[in-house]
């Protein structure tokens, strides 16, 4: 998600709506009137801003993987797109979507980010993706595209998706990636299952893949990692051990989880004082300095919320806070203080926040 949103917001109107397994619907919209430039960014792997409300009714914008993409026709100027939108049941905006959403209603499009396509991977001899859960939609993404260029003479890598979910039930496009898997010599499919007994068959293993299960894979050129946060940063460190040669691509798809204070632990003070403003905050136990800001009405910029695109990037020094994994900021910029206020818990402490560290 590194390149910037495009500014400004158009109106997609949704031309179909679909369930398919594991909590997961299927929305293809279409965008009217759009400039040249918005339409050329709309690349399956890449992501749109979508601006809806959640159960509450508060405004919120989140990314959501373009699957599959049609050009816009000579006449119309229209270009038509497919999200996979998977419930949480916490009264979320995909919470919100899946209950008000239905062909014919219109929604706002803040713009598209995100540069892992099948451009990045085209010309590579070997490619694992590892996937967990919704995570699943950048690889499919990926997978159509290639299986397309592949139908037009172009020449793709050998392909491993490597997928974890709890139960067979929940896994979406499922007949989608078996039948490619039957059809394409250059891709294979493994999918472990953590939270049902079942024997191994097919492209199916019980349990969680351990670091002998990524050995097998082979050496591949470069992975892409898809998934939460916690799926994300633990399967970086995986692969770092088991592919050392392989360049990393790596998505997150939820925020870090929130502080929990442990057993017999007393809460402690903790005040934010924003630079050039000289703004004091009380921070909230528990809360990532991104809802903090929030929370108060000061504006911060940010994107994914997960760690991954740098838009939130900020300045901390003085208190103590948990920073959690991200994974675009270098070991250099963390020592000089630099942190994002999505992967950033204040805990203890003044701690002064510089919100234009590069300003």
């Amino acid at each position: 998600m590194s390149a910037a949103l495009q500014a400004g917001s158009m109106l997609a109107r949704c031309a179909a709506a679909r369930a398919e397994a594991g909590g997961v619907m299927v929305y293809t919209l279409r965008v009217q009137g759009a400039s040249a430039q918005f339409l050329g960014g709309l690349r399956p792997g890449r992501h749109v801003a979508i601006e809806h409300a959640d159960a509450s009714g508060t405004m919120q914008q989140r990314l959501y993987s373009i699957t599959r993409y049609e050009p816009c026709s000579e006449h119309d100027g229209a270009g038509q797109f497919d999200i996979a939108v998977k419930s949480s049941g916490r009264g979320s905006v995909s919470d919100h979507m899946h209950a008000v959403l239905r062909a014919g209603s219109t929604l706002p499009l803040g713009g598209v980010a995100g540069d892992i396509t099948a451009d990045l991977v085209l010309g590579l001899d070997s490619l694992v993706m590892l996937a967990g859960g919704i995570g699943l939609t950048l690889p499919l993404a990926l997978l159509r595209e290639l299986d397309r260029l592949r139908q037009q003479g172009q020449r793709v890598p050998r392909t491993t998706l490597l997928l974890c979910f709890a139960r067979m039930a929940d896994i979406p496009f499922l007949q989608e990636l078996q039948q490619l898997c039957e059809t394409a010599p250059w891709f294979d499919l493994r999918i472990h299952i953590t939270r049902e007994d079942i024997a191994a068959h097919g492209p199916f293993v019980p349990g969680r893949p351990s670091q002998q299960s990524l050995l097998a894979l082979g050496q591949p050129q470069a992975v892409v990692i898809c998934g939460g946060h916690a799926f994300a940063q633990t399967f970086r460190e995986h692969a770092r051990a088991c592919f050392p040669g392989a360049i990393q691509h790596i998505e997150a798809f939820t925020p870090p989880a929130a502080s929990t204070a442990q057993p017999g632990e007393t809460a402690q003070a903790c005040q934010l004082q924003i630079a050039h403003s000289g703004q004091i905050v009380e921070a909230a136990s528990g809360k990532s300095l991104l809802e903090i800001l929030e929370g108060v009405g000061i504006a911060i910029r940010s994107q994914c919320r997960a760690g991954i695109c740098g838009s939130c990037r900020i300045r901390i020094t003085g208190g103590s806070s948990r920073l959690e994994a991200d994974f675009c900021l270098s070991d250099r910029e963390k020592e000089a203080g630099y942190a994002l206020a999505c992967c950033t818990f204040p805990s203890a402490g003044h701690i002064h926040v510089d919100l234009k560290p590069g300003a």
